[in-house]
């Protein structure tokens, strides 16, 4: 027999007891015996009891045996159970402790519980171990106490922590609790505390916590929802992040979302049909479509899904992820945009590496360059040098490409077939994340078109179109070179002006190109009949001047004059064999004589060739203080002007401007008209030069810019159409006037919109300060209207100017449209004026248009305007109305494309 603990409970004095006892029934058995055997006390029953002690001794000696071996058994036994629950307690993974119920004072512990508390065993006898094992929630522990010895429960588990004394270490356990009974005595004694290391599950959880937490973040941060459509309860579940992608604010994503209702109508018959084919086949489920978000947009989402089947193959679910792919299909379309306009466009594009070996050229590359793709690829672009820059160049081009990461210039390039040709390129670093060179993209155009196009309008620029003769800034410049060599030297010159005696009546009689030709001839007599070392420039219309150098008097001049007079009176005979033959006035200005600068050489010449005038043709004058007679006069018509001013005789006149593809009307150009209430109409031509020079300029323009701006929003009032109202700008107003203020407060004070407003600048003006005129125009433009640039080609801008002026609009001076198509160089000059504003980014307007030929020429070289008397003349604000009525009613003023040019009045 054992008790609980294992232990034999046969202790000596229960062998003794059990002994005695069995003695006493022997003796007892002995005496039954021998009544039942009738034998009395004598020998005979000596040998009885004899006989029976024997038997006796060999049955309790035999018991005894029987004892004695159970009794090593049981000792053995208890010796190897001991044994065990010593290994048991020394090298198990969980911490023990026999713990007192008293005080809760450790009567015994093992090493493991000992090393998470970071002393030996020996130390822990005595410890009260709910300090050394602090529990997470005392009461339900006082609880469970309760409930283990009042024999509700064998034992209990509870959260503890072990804090390791000298680490610091804190080690999460579970304390099983049960109680221990002495054998005896009824109750518990002490409790038995067994303690699990949870550490590797804490960490397992955490670790899985975070798992969680990092696949949801990577979810969210990635863009992507998890979806589950369970096909048992027929419902959608869906995770945290799908409703920032479907942009949704509610509470229950998965009972307001309906998939089929939300599909793009596009989108739906196709979605569907992989929908229902992934519900039947159970099969991977790839859908990409547009869904209507919860703000009301709709956006590209790719569904991926995973059917998942029980073991007979019904259909549980179908779970997967939901993509926002709008993004990537928008960049998509852009790439695909960007390639498409990088193939087609007219630049030239190349890509290389960082080694600038060509990885790809795009369609215009090779036929600018004549080398096929494969020629190409693999090669630098060293390939394609003309030899035209040396090595300064190009280490200036890469400096510039470090430092910068781009370039931009002129470089000069050599085709297949070995012709040097200038292009514009534009090349650029790409880069990586850690600022390394990847790539490097060129882009280039092939300007030989343009640099022809500068070289003729440069010569343009200081050459006269018809005679080729230096122009007015050329001659002037020329002059003031003359006059200083001259000044150095101490030798006289002269200036003499030739004025063509009646070639109004040429222009009239013959016609203007007739008068051109003969201006043409007359020239080129003149030139030819030059002295080495005189100039000879055209100033205007018919007004042609030389300079004289090295004149030793009057008489040396009349000499050069009339040399040069008998020159100009040459015949000019017509292809027909018509003779024309003009006559010229000479009016001569000499140094030091007369002037002692340029100007007043200029003015010296023009006062002296009014003064041969008068002596009839054909004669020459010099200059003398006589002719401030003219002076006077000037005077005079200044203070008339200024009184018409004052008075209201001034007038706007509107030309209309044509629209030479629709032959709508699209502006007016505003013209100032001067009606005296004696002379009539008096010609800009007479007064505008006097209100120049004398500064009533600035206050005449600035009641022609009000009073346009009044009469166009007059006209938007009355609700007739919106037009662009062109105003002339002369030199003086736009460098010698707050044009920009007046302009604003012009347009602020009418309510005029300043998109409809035009301002005409000549080409002279911005050729006169180019830096100046540059910042009036950008503030100008500041202000919302447009600029023009007008009578182009007549002035001397130069063209590297030209181009940094932020135009809307070039004017062909009428110079250049009058003799189409008779004059091959006039429809060439037009041909390149137009195709050059086209190339600035400009609309192009044609002044002077009088013949039906002119207009079909202008529509087929692509000119955008025309004004002139084909259509109509400048008229009167009143007569212009009738015409702004007709274009309300959407009729065209002129058929451009009827078979025979008509007029719509």
């Amino acid at each position: 027999m054992k008790s609980e603990g294992g232990h034999s409970r046969l202790t000596p004095w229960v062998i003794v007891t059990l002994y005695v006892c069995a003695g006493m029934m022997w003796l007892g058995a002995q005496a039954s015996v021998l009544d039942y055997f009738a034998v009395s006390l004598n020998r005979q029953s000596l040998r009885w009891q004899i006989g029976l002690f024997i038997v006796w001794l060999l049955v309790t000696a035999l018991v005894a045996l029987w004892f004695m071996q159970r009794k090593r058994q049981a000792d053995q036994r208890s010796r190897e159970t001991a044994q065990e629950l010593e290994l048991i307690v020394r090298y198990a993974p969980a911490g023990m402790a026999r713990v007192h119920l008293g005080g809760g004072k450790i009567a015994w512990a093992n090493a493991k519980l000992a090393g998470w508390l970071g002393c030996s065993v020996e130390s822990l006898r005595g410890q009260d171990f709910r300090a050394l094992v602090l529990a997470d929630d005392k009461e339900e522990i006082a609880l469970q106490l309760e409930r283990l010895l009042d024999g509700s429960t064998n034992y209990y588990q509870a959260l503890r922590t072990c804090v390791n004394a000298t680490t610091g270490k804190v080690t999460p356990v579970l304390c099983t609790t049960s109680r221990v009974a002495s054998s005896g005595v009824d109750g518990p004694v002490a409790l038995v505390c067994v303690l699990q290391d949870l550490s590797e599950m804490v960490n397992a959880r955490n670790a899985m916590v975070r798992s969680e937490t990092m696949l949801r973040m990577a979810l969210e941060g990635s863009g992507n929802g998890v979806w589950e459509w369970d096909a048992l309860a027929l419902r959608l579940n869906f995770s945290s992040g799908m409703g920032a992608l479907l942009k949704y604010q509610g509470q229950d994503l998965a009972a307001d979302f309906d998939f089929y209702q939300r599909l793009h109508p596009e989108d739906a018959a196709a979605a569907r049909l992989q929908v229902d084919q992934a519900l039947e086949q159970g099969s991977m489920l790839v859908l990409t479509a547009r869904l209507l978000c919860f703000d009301g947009m709709y956006r590209w989402f790719r569904a991926r899904g995973q059917a998942h089947k029980d073991a007979d193959g019904r259909l549980l679910r179908i779970s997967g992820l939901l993509s926002d792919q709008t993004a990537s299909r928008e960049a998509d379309e852009r790439r695909r945009l960007a390639s498409t306009v990088v193939e087609n466009t007219i630049e030239g594009v190349v890509v290389t590496d960082a080694y600038s070996r060509i990885l790809s050229v795009n369609h215009s590359f090779t036929r600018l360059l004549g080398f096929s793709e494969e020629e190409m690829l693999g090669q630098t672009p060293r390939m394609f040098k003309s030899g035209r820059h040396d090595k300064a160049f190009y280490d200036t081009m890469w400096a510039r490409m470090r430092s910068h990461g781009h370039w931009q210039g002129e470089i000069w390039n050599r085709r297949k077939n070995g012709e040097v040709f200038p292009e514009r390129m534009s090349l650029s670093a790409v880069k990586d994340a850690n600022d390394h060179v990847t790539h490097y993209v060129c882009m280039f155009t092939d300007i030989s078109a343009e640099k022809a196009r500068e070289q003729q309008l440069e010569f343009l620029a200081h050459r006269d179109v018809l005679t080729g003769l230096p122009n007015r800034s050329q001659f002037s410049l020329m002059l003031g070179n003359a006059l200083a060599d001259s000044q150095l030297t101490g030798a006289g010159m002269g200036v003499i002006l030739f004025n063509i005696d009646r070639f109004k009546d040429v222009n009239d009689s013959y016609g203007h190109s007739i008068g051109d030709e003969v201006l043409r001839h007359v020239s080129h007599q003149m030139q030819a009949a030059l002295r080495s070392g005189d100039i000879i420039g055209r100033l205007a219309g018919d007004e042609l001047c030389v300079v004289a150098n090295s004149l030793s008097g009057r008489q040396a001049a009349i000499e050069v004059t009339e040399r040069l007079m008998a020159a100009a009176g040459k015949p000019w005979t017509t292809p027909d064999g018509l003779s024309v033959v003009v006559s010229v006035s000479a009016g001569i200005c000499l140094y030091p004589e007369h002037a002692k600068t340029a100007e007043e050489l200029l003015q010296g010449a023009h006062a002296a060739v009014y003064g041969a005038k008068s002596r009839g043709s054909n004669a020459w004058c010099f200059f003398h203080e006589d002719m401030t007679q003219a002076a006077r006069e000037r005077l005079e018509l200044e203070a008339r002007l200024r009184r018409a001013l004052d008075l209201g005789h001034m007038r706007l006149y509107y030309q209309p401007q044509i629209d030479l593809q629709t032959g709508r009307l699209m502006g007016a150009e505003a013209l100032l008209r001067w009606l005296d209430p004696e002379e009539g109409l008096i010609s800009p031509a007479r007064f505008i030069p006097v209100a120049e020079s004398s500064g009533v300029i600035g206050p005449l323009g600035l009641w022609v810019l009000g009073e346009a701006c009044r009469q166009g929003q007059q006209w938007r009032t009355a609700g007739l159409p919106d037009l662009t109202i062109a105003v002339n700008v002369s030199l003086h107003q736009f460098l010698l006037t707050d044009l920009v203020g007046a302009t604003n407060q012009v347009l602020a004070e009418s309510c005029f919109p300043a998109e409809f407003l035009e301002l005409e600048i000549t080409e002279s003006a911005l050729a006169e300060k180019p830096e100046d005129a540059l910042t009036v125009l950008t503030r100008l433009r500041d202000l919302g209207l447009r600029l023009a640039i007008d009578d182009f080609g007549t002035g001397y801008s130069s063209l590297a100017h030209l181009k940094r002026f932020p135009l809307d609009l070039l004017k062909i001076d009428q110079g250049f449209i009058r003799d189409i198509p008779n004059s091959a160089d006039d429809m060439t000059i037009s041909s390149s004026v137009i195709a050059l504003g086209h190339a600035m980014g400009l609309k192009v307007l044609a002044e002077g248009v009088e013949t039906r030929e002119q207009l079909a020429f202008l529509q087929e070289k692509g000119c955008d305007y025309f004004q002139g008397y084909f259509y109509s003349r400048p008229v009167p604000a009143e007569d212009f109305t009738r015409l702004l009525e007709k274009a309300r009613d959407g009729l065209p003023l002129v058929e451009i494309a009827a078979a025979e040019d008509s007029v719509v009045i």
